[in-house]
């Protein structure tokens, strides 16, 4: 049995679910398949990959080395993959973009066509793929939520700007809820409570919620697991699961949000781009600013928040508040060329991973004559602001 890429995708569906369960939802597969194919495999290649408990699985030594090899492997087929889908002859040179599901995403459908002639765009719930993509060329572009105190190099070429130093994420819970009835809870009293994750994040927030439950003085009790948003929401509504969401996640009837004190969940919002697409990059970083202000003005958590810390946003230093006025308050003021995506992990609108709800909701309109105010042109036509390293 020669290994195949049916055989790749299992093992890493596997590896980053923990779960053959899971794995087999994620693939479109049934349990008892999934399980078959991966003893059969194992049986051929003489090894063990991966070692079973009442706790789910996780990879052998041996399987660890395979796990990398397999996603590299898939990060090169998904990259020849894109790289044919960019036709032949005088067709104009196709724009991959691959971005982590998030709020702000939601309100960026109509300025897509803004950013390339010809546009390739992935959406993926964690943000595990999107910078081997962005090393192999497999992608152009790419904009994610990085878990805080977790920053790794960019790619080798691959150029890094983070839209949002600090993002927090809150905790949603059913409004019916005893502690509904307060602003802000303490994350070690959520230990006795069942939480709701997303089963597809292949990036760093599983492993760093728990680490910080953990830092809290417990393990989360994960009982639900879901891709879809409003299967989320009606169970966190319905006073079974607590999940956690991005500070610009939509309303969600029976559902309230509350600040976490102390802030333990938070995410930084990252940008990558090759250096081919570095007018693209900008293109989006303005587009991304106007749709974040709309977001932020929209919840008011969230923008309380936003004017209590400037030191989270410096790249986009308007405040939230229509009535500080200025003109730092608009996306695009001198000075602030990116935008920001909403969460941690999980599918836009998901709770789990910090992923949170999908946004519908538009806030104060963004933007002003004043901030292209002092803006300069770079030789490849790409506004540069003061102060901004351009892309």
């Amino acid at each position: 049995m020669e290994l195949g890429p049916h055989h790749l995708r299992m093992i890493d569906a596997i590896a980053s679910a923990g779960s053959i369960t899971k794995a087999a939802a994620r693939l479109g597969l049934t349990q008892p398949a999934v399980s078959t194919m991966l003893r059969r495999l194992e049986a051929n290649l003489g090894v063990r990959l991966f070692e079973r408990s009442p706790e789910g699985v996780r990879p052998t030594p041996v399987g660890a080395e395979v796990v990398a090899r397999a996603r590299a492997a898939l990060a090169c087929i998904d990259d020849l993959n894109a790289s044919l889908g960019k036709g032949q002859g005088a067709s104009p040179k196709v724009l991959r973009v691959g971005i982590q599901a998030c709020p702000a995403l939601t309100l960026l459908g109509d300025d897509l066509g803004t950013l390339a002639p010809a546009l390739n765009l992935r959406v993926d719930p964690g943000a595990g793929r999107i910078p081997p993509l962005l090393a192999s060329g497999g992608l152009d572009l790419g904009l994610f939520q990085e878990p805080l105190g977790r920053a790794d190099p960019p790619p080798r070429d691959v150029e890094r700007f983070v839209l949002v130093e600090k993002e927090p994420l809150f905790v949603g819970l059913s409004s019916a809820s005893p502690l509904a009835r307060r602003d802000t809870l303490d994350l070690a009293e959520l230990d006795d409570l069942d939480w709701i994750d997303d089963p597809l994040d292949d990036g760093p927030w599983p492993a760093y919620f728990r680490a910080a439950c953990a830092a809290a003085g417990f393990q989360p009790r994960v009982r639900y697991w879901s891709t879809d948003w409003q299967i989320a929401a009606s169970l966190i509504r319905s006073g079974r699961a607590i999940g956690v969401y991005q500070p610009t996640a939509g309303p969600r009837e029976g559902v309230v949000f509350r600040r976490l004190a102390g802030d333990p969940l938070g995410q930084r919002l990252v940008l990558m781009w090759r250096p081919e697409a570095g007018a693209a990059a900008q293109r989006l970083l303005d587009t991304l600013g106007e749709a974040y202000l709309r977001l932020v003005r929209a919840h008011s958590l969230y923008a309380e928040w936003w004017d209590a810390h400037p030191e989270a946003h410096p790249a986009l230093p308007f405040t939230a508040s229509p009535s500080a006025g200025g003109a730092g308050a608009s996306a695009g003021s001198a000075g602030a060329p990116a935008g920001g995506a909403g969460a941690s992990a999980g599918s836009a609108g998901a709770p789990a991973g910090g992923a949170g709800a999908s946004a519908g909701s538009a806030g104060a309109s963004a933007g002003s004559a004043g901030g292209a105010a002092g803006a300069s042109g770079s030789p490849d036509g790409v506004v540069v602001r003061p102060g901004i390293r351009p892309p």
